[in-house]
Protein backbone atom coordinates (compact mmCIF):
# COMPACT_ATOMS: atom_id res chain seq x y z
CA UNK A 1 0.00 0.00 0.00
CA UNK A 2 1.67 3.54 -0.90
CA UNK A 3 2.41 5.67 1.55
CA UNK A 4 0.55 8.55 3.30
CA UNK A 5 2.31 11.51 4.84
CA UNK A 6 2.17 14.39 6.26
CA UNK A 7 5.19 16.60 7.07
CA UNK A 8 5.35 19.50 8.85
CA UNK A 9 8.21 22.24 7.53
CA UNK A 10 9.31 22.78 4.48
CA UNK A 11 12.80 23.12 5.36
CA UNK A 12 15.69 20.95 4.17
CA UNK A 13 14.64 18.19 6.12
CA UNK A 14 11.64 17.89 5.11
CA UNK A 15 11.52 18.43 1.68
CA UNK A 16 14.70 16.09 1.23
CA UNK A 17 13.03 13.52 2.96
CA UNK A 18 9.68 13.70 0.68
CA UNK A 19 12.49 13.12 -2.17
CA UNK A 20 13.60 10.56 -0.95
CA UNK A 21 10.13 8.87 0.00
CA UNK A 22 8.71 9.71 -3.47
CA UNK A 23 11.39 8.46 -4.81
CA UNK A 24 11.05 4.87 -3.39
CA UNK A 25 7.27 4.87 -3.23
CA UNK A 26 6.34 6.46 -6.64
CA UNK A 27 2.63 5.88 -5.38
CA UNK A 28 2.87 7.82 -2.13
CA UNK A 29 0.60 10.69 -1.15
CA UNK A 30 3.03 13.03 0.77
CA UNK A 31 1.86 16.71 1.76
CA UNK A 32 4.12 19.54 3.25
CA UNK A 33 3.20 22.22 5.64
CA UNK A 34 5.15 25.28 5.23
CA UNK A 35 4.41 28.48 7.75
CA UNK A 36 6.48 30.71 5.28
CA UNK A 37 5.65 31.96 1.81
CA UNK A 38 8.14 30.29 -1.02
CA UNK A 39 10.84 31.92 -1.10
CA UNK A 40 11.37 33.10 2.51
CA UNK A 41 14.74 32.04 4.20
CA UNK A 42 16.42 33.30 6.75
CA UNK A 43 20.82 32.82 6.78
CA UNK A 44 22.91 32.37 4.74
CA UNK A 45 24.90 29.55 2.82
CA UNK A 46 24.87 25.84 3.70
CA UNK A 47 27.87 23.83 3.79
CA UNK A 48 28.31 19.78 3.39
CA UNK A 49 31.35 17.99 3.86
CA UNK A 50 32.95 16.60 0.18
CA UNK A 51 31.62 12.64 2.51
CA UNK A 52 28.22 13.91 3.17
CA UNK A 53 28.15 14.93 -0.76
CA UNK A 54 28.97 11.57 -1.67
CA UNK A 55 25.87 10.42 0.42
CA UNK A 56 23.75 12.89 -1.11
CA UNK A 57 24.47 11.52 -4.77
CA UNK A 58 23.97 7.84 -3.96
CA UNK A 59 20.07 9.18 -2.45
CA UNK A 60 19.51 11.42 -5.47
CA UNK A 61 21.36 11.65 -8.44
CA UNK A 62 19.86 15.02 -10.04
CA UNK A 63 19.22 16.64 -6.89
CA UNK A 64 22.68 16.41 -6.58
CA UNK A 65 23.83 17.05 -9.62
CA UNK A 66 21.80 20.62 -9.50
CA UNK A 67 23.71 21.30 -5.83
CA UNK A 68 27.31 20.69 -7.41
CA UNK A 69 26.08 23.14 -10.17
CA UNK A 70 25.38 25.91 -7.65
CA UNK A 71 27.93 25.04 -5.17
CA UNK A 72 31.79 27.13 -4.05
CA UNK A 73 34.21 24.14 -3.10
CA UNK A 74 37.46 24.16 -1.16
CA UNK A 75 39.70 21.85 0.57
CA UNK A 76 41.42 23.83 3.27
CA UNK A 77 41.15 25.07 6.73
CA UNK A 78 42.91 28.60 7.93
CA UNK A 79 43.29 29.72 11.03
CA UNK A 80 44.33 34.04 11.96
CA UNK A 81 45.69 34.71 15.57
CA UNK A 82 47.76 37.77 16.52
CA UNK A 83 49.40 38.09 13.02
CA UNK A 84 50.00 34.08 12.47
CA UNK A 85 47.87 31.97 10.21
CA UNK A 86 47.79 28.17 10.43
CA UNK A 87 46.56 26.11 7.00
CA UNK A 88 45.51 22.42 6.45
CA UNK A 89 44.00 20.86 3.73
CA UNK A 90 42.71 17.92 2.22
CA UNK A 91 39.34 18.73 3.89
CA UNK A 92 37.09 18.76 1.51
CA UNK A 93 33.98 21.10 1.45
CA UNK A 94 30.98 22.89 -0.52
CA UNK A 95 29.11 25.83 0.16
CA UNK A 96 25.77 26.90 -1.39
CA UNK A 97 23.29 29.76 -0.89
CA UNK A 98 20.89 28.32 1.64
CA UNK A 99 17.80 29.93 -0.91
CA UNK A 100 19.31 28.20 -3.62
CA UNK A 101 19.17 25.12 -1.73
CA UNK A 102 15.54 25.31 -1.08
CA UNK A 103 14.70 26.17 -4.17
CA UNK A 104 16.14 23.26 -5.84
CA UNK A 105 14.53 21.24 -3.62
CA UNK A 106 11.36 22.74 -3.90
CA UNK A 107 11.29 21.83 -7.23
CA UNK A 108 12.41 18.41 -7.33
CA UNK A 109 9.73 17.47 -4.72
CA UNK A 110 7.05 19.38 -6.64
CA UNK A 111 8.22 17.66 -9.88
CA UNK A 112 7.71 14.17 -7.94
CA UNK A 113 4.05 14.69 -7.06
CA UNK A 114 4.27 16.09 -3.73
CA UNK A 115 2.25 18.90 -2.41
CA UNK A 116 3.66 21.90 -0.46
CA UNK A 117 1.44 24.24 0.87
CA UNK A 118 3.05 27.38 1.60
CA UNK A 119 1.77 30.44 4.21
CA UNK A 120 0.04 27.06 5.92
CA UNK A 121 0.11 27.68 9.81
CA UNK A 122 -0.60 24.33 11.28
CA UNK A 123 -2.94 24.48 14.57
CA UNK A 124 -2.72 20.88 15.59
CA UNK A 125 -2.30 17.33 14.07
CA UNK A 126 -5.89 16.73 13.29
CA UNK A 127 -4.73 18.67 9.91
CA UNK A 128 -3.29 15.72 9.11
CA UNK A 129 -5.39 12.91 10.69
CA UNK A 130 -5.12 10.92 7.43
CA UNK A 131 -1.71 11.10 7.57
CA UNK A 132 -0.39 7.26 8.23
CA UNK A 133 3.16 8.83 9.35
CA UNK A 134 3.24 12.74 10.77
CA UNK A 135 6.61 14.17 10.22
CA UNK A 136 7.70 17.23 12.42
CA UNK A 137 10.51 19.00 10.61
CA UNK A 138 9.61 22.07 12.33
CA UNK A 139 13.03 23.08 13.63
CA UNK A 140 14.71 23.99 16.60
CA UNK A 141 11.78 26.09 18.05
CA UNK A 142 9.42 22.95 17.18
CA UNK A 143 6.16 23.37 18.13
CA UNK A 144 5.23 19.62 17.76
CA UNK A 145 8.18 18.73 20.36
CA UNK A 146 6.77 21.59 22.64
CA UNK A 147 3.18 20.01 22.69
CA UNK A 148 3.90 16.74 23.54
CA UNK A 149 7.09 17.73 25.53
CA UNK A 150 6.30 15.53 28.42
CA UNK A 151 6.50 12.41 25.74
CA UNK A 152 9.71 13.67 23.88
CA UNK A 153 11.15 14.90 27.15
CA UNK A 154 13.13 17.68 25.01
CA UNK A 155 16.70 18.78 27.03
CA UNK A 156 16.87 22.25 24.85
CA UNK A 157 20.37 23.61 26.57
CA UNK A 158 20.92 27.62 25.71
CA UNK A 159 24.22 28.30 25.48
CA UNK A 160 26.17 31.58 26.87
CA UNK A 161 27.52 32.17 24.13
CA UNK A 162 26.60 35.50 21.62
CA UNK A 163 26.76 35.20 17.54
CA UNK A 164 25.45 37.19 14.99
CA UNK A 165 24.72 35.64 11.33
CA UNK A 166 26.53 37.84 8.78
CA UNK A 167 27.39 38.16 4.86
CA UNK A 168 30.50 39.66 2.66
CA UNK A 169 31.24 40.28 -0.79
CA UNK A 170 34.30 39.61 0.19
CA UNK A 171 35.84 35.80 -1.14
CA UNK A 172 37.42 33.14 1.11
CA UNK A 173 39.62 29.77 -0.62
CA UNK A 174 38.98 28.10 2.76
CA UNK A 175 36.70 27.78 6.27
CA UNK A 176 38.94 30.69 7.81
CA UNK A 177 38.41 30.99 11.60
CA UNK A 178 39.80 34.75 12.70
CA UNK A 179 40.36 35.43 16.41
CA UNK A 180 40.60 39.11 17.70
CA UNK A 181 40.31 41.45 20.73
CA UNK A 182 38.21 44.04 21.59
CA UNK A 183 39.15 46.34 24.45
CA UNK A 184 37.14 44.08 26.77
CA UNK A 185 37.32 40.51 25.67
CA UNK A 186 37.42 37.99 22.24
CA UNK A 187 35.52 37.79 19.20
CA UNK A 188 35.97 34.84 17.13
CA UNK A 189 34.80 35.25 13.05
CA UNK A 190 34.11 31.90 11.05
CA UNK A 191 33.98 32.72 7.47
CA UNK A 192 33.25 30.23 3.91
CA UNK A 193 32.24 31.11 0.47
CA UNK A 194 28.91 30.14 -0.53
CA UNK A 195 28.31 31.87 -3.84
CA UNK A 196 30.39 33.72 -6.31
CA UNK A 197 30.67 36.75 -5.00
CA UNK A 198 28.88 35.76 -1.09
CA UNK A 199 30.20 34.40 2.27
CA UNK A 200 29.58 34.02 5.17
CA UNK A 201 30.69 35.65 8.37
CA UNK A 202 29.52 34.00 11.65
CA UNK A 203 31.15 36.84 14.66
CA UNK A 204 30.94 35.08 18.08
CA UNK A 205 31.80 35.94 21.47
CA UNK A 206 31.12 35.71 24.91
CA UNK A 207 27.62 37.40 26.34
CA UNK A 208 30.07 39.10 29.02
CA UNK A 209 32.18 40.86 26.58
CA UNK A 210 29.13 41.63 24.35
CA UNK A 211 27.83 43.57 27.23
CA UNK A 212 31.12 45.10 28.18
CA UNK A 213 31.65 46.38 24.39
CA UNK A 214 27.82 47.86 24.68
CA UNK A 215 26.42 45.59 21.83
CA UNK A 216 23.41 45.24 23.63
CA UNK A 217 22.15 48.36 23.19
CA UNK A 218 23.77 48.77 19.77
CA UNK A 219 21.27 48.80 16.76
CA UNK A 220 21.92 47.05 13.75
CA UNK A 221 23.62 49.51 11.79
CA UNK A 222 26.16 49.79 15.40
CA UNK A 223 26.47 46.57 15.41
CA UNK A 224 27.87 45.67 12.34
CA UNK A 225 29.86 49.16 11.99
CA UNK A 226 31.26 47.63 15.34
CA UNK A 227 32.13 44.32 14.04
CA UNK A 228 33.68 45.92 10.49
CA UNK A 229 36.20 47.68 12.92
CA UNK A 230 36.94 44.78 14.49
CA UNK A 231 37.14 42.50 11.72
CA UNK A 232 38.62 45.32 9.08
CA UNK A 233 42.37 44.19 9.07
CA UNK A 234 40.67 41.05 7.24
CA UNK A 235 37.57 42.28 5.29
CA UNK A 236 39.93 44.07 2.83
CA UNK A 237 37.77 46.62 2.14
CA UNK A 238 34.72 45.10 1.73
CA UNK A 239 31.64 45.80 4.04
CA UNK A 240 29.18 43.33 6.14
CA UNK A 241 25.83 42.80 5.84
CA UNK A 242 22.34 40.87 7.09
CA UNK A 243 19.34 40.00 5.40
CA UNK A 244 17.78 40.24 9.31
CA UNK A 245 16.80 43.54 9.06
CA UNK A 246 13.02 43.05 10.50
CA UNK A 247 15.48 41.98 13.34
CA UNK A 248 16.87 45.59 15.69
CA UNK A 249 19.59 45.39 17.92
CA UNK A 250 20.21 42.78 20.57
CA UNK A 251 17.69 40.92 18.85
CA UNK A 252 19.48 39.87 15.51
CA UNK A 253 22.05 38.30 17.82
CA UNK A 254 21.64 34.82 19.18
CA UNK A 255 22.38 31.95 21.68
CA UNK A 256 22.97 28.72 20.08
CA UNK A 257 20.34 26.06 21.66
CA UNK A 258 22.04 22.50 22.05
CA UNK A 259 18.83 20.37 21.61
CA UNK A 260 18.50 16.93 22.57
CA UNK A 261 15.11 14.58 23.53
CA UNK A 262 15.06 11.48 25.16
CA UNK A 263 12.41 10.13 22.19
CA UNK A 264 12.03 11.41 18.64
CA UNK A 265 8.95 9.44 18.07
CA UNK A 266 5.24 9.30 19.49
CA UNK A 267 2.78 6.50 17.89
CA UNK A 268 2.55 8.04 14.32
CA UNK A 269 4.61 11.15 14.91
CA UNK A 270 8.15 11.72 14.45
CA UNK A 271 10.72 14.47 15.17
CA UNK A 272 13.33 15.25 12.16
CA UNK A 273 16.11 17.30 12.17
CA UNK A 274 16.47 20.27 14.08
CA UNK A 275 13.19 19.25 15.90
CA UNK A 276 14.98 16.08 17.20
CA UNK A 277 18.89 17.55 17.54
CA UNK A 278 20.52 20.30 17.19
CA UNK A 279 24.96 20.14 16.79
CA UNK A 280 26.62 23.73 17.04
CA UNK A 281 27.76 25.37 14.20
CA UNK A 282 31.36 25.26 14.36
CA UNK A 283 31.30 21.28 13.59
CA UNK A 284 29.44 21.39 10.41
CA UNK A 285 25.95 22.62 8.73
CA UNK A 286 22.54 21.62 10.41
CA UNK A 287 21.49 21.48 7.25
CA UNK A 288 23.60 18.72 6.66
CA UNK A 289 22.50 16.90 9.83
CA UNK A 290 19.17 17.61 8.89
CA UNK A 291 18.54 16.05 5.20
CA UNK A 292 21.42 12.60 6.77
CA UNK A 293 18.60 12.61 9.28
CA UNK A 294 15.88 12.44 5.95
CA UNK A 295 17.96 9.79 4.42
CA UNK A 296 18.24 7.37 7.44
CA UNK A 297 14.13 7.41 7.88
CA UNK A 298 13.71 6.87 4.09
CA UNK A 299 15.01 3.69 4.60
CA UNK A 300 13.32 2.89 7.82
CA UNK A 301 9.56 4.08 6.52
CA UNK A 302 10.60 2.42 2.98
CA UNK A 303 12.69 -0.65 4.28
CA UNK A 304 12.14 -3.92 5.41
CA UNK A 305 11.14 -2.95 9.55
CA UNK A 306 8.11 -0.81 8.00
CA UNK A 307 7.34 -4.02 5.93
CA UNK A 308 7.57 -6.11 9.19
CA UNK A 309 6.00 -4.43 11.47
CA UNK A 310 4.73 -1.31 10.40
CA UNK A 311 4.96 2.65 10.90
CA UNK A 312 5.79 2.01 14.21
CA UNK A 313 8.20 -0.24 14.05
CA UNK A 314 9.26 1.26 11.40
CA UNK A 315 10.37 4.89 13.62
CA UNK A 316 12.07 2.53 16.76
CA UNK A 317 14.21 1.64 13.52
CA UNK A 318 14.87 4.57 12.50
CA UNK A 319 15.79 6.24 15.92
CA UNK A 320 17.87 3.07 16.64
CA UNK A 321 19.95 3.62 13.64
CA UNK A 322 20.27 7.47 13.57
CA UNK A 323 20.60 8.47 17.16
CA UNK A 324 24.01 6.92 17.70
CA UNK A 325 25.67 9.25 14.29
CA UNK A 326 23.68 12.45 15.71
CA UNK A 327 25.00 12.19 19.64
CA UNK A 328 28.54 11.31 18.22
CA UNK A 329 28.27 15.06 16.03
CA UNK A 330 26.87 16.49 19.52
CA UNK A 331 29.56 15.37 21.41
CA UNK A 332 32.04 16.66 18.92
CA UNK A 333 30.70 19.59 19.38
CA UNK A 334 30.68 20.25 22.52
CA UNK A 335 33.68 21.83 23.13
CA UNK A 336 32.07 25.01 20.94
CA UNK A 337 30.00 25.34 23.34
CA UNK A 338 31.81 26.11 26.55
CA UNK A 339 32.51 29.94 26.60
CA UNK A 340 36.04 30.28 26.25
CA UNK A 341 37.79 33.94 27.30
CA UNK A 342 41.47 33.32 27.04
CA UNK A 343 43.14 31.87 23.58
CA UNK A 344 46.00 29.19 23.72
CA UNK A 345 49.62 30.66 22.92
CA UNK A 346 49.67 30.07 19.12
CA UNK A 347 52.67 27.28 20.14
CA UNK A 348 50.04 24.47 21.51
CA UNK A 349 47.24 25.28 18.93
CA UNK A 350 47.94 21.38 16.79
CA UNK A 351 48.62 22.00 13.38
CA UNK A 352 47.75 18.09 12.34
Amino acid sequence: MAMNMGVIGGGPAGLYLAIQVALRDPGARIRILERNRRGSTFGWGVVFSDGTLGRLREADRTTYDEITERFMHWDDIETHYRGRVIRSGGHGFCGIARQDLLDILTRRAEALGVAIEFEHELSDETELADAGVIVAADGINSTVRRRYAEHFQPDVDMRACKYIWLGTHRPFDAFTFYFVESANGWYQAHCYPFAAGWSTFIVETTEEVWRADGLEQASGEQTIAFCEKLFGAHLDGHRLVSNAEHLRGSAAWLNFPRVNCARWHLNNIVLLGDAAATAHFSVGSGTRMSMEDAVALRDALCGPAARDGGVAAALVAYERARRPAVESLQRAAQASLHPVTTVPPFSTIRRD
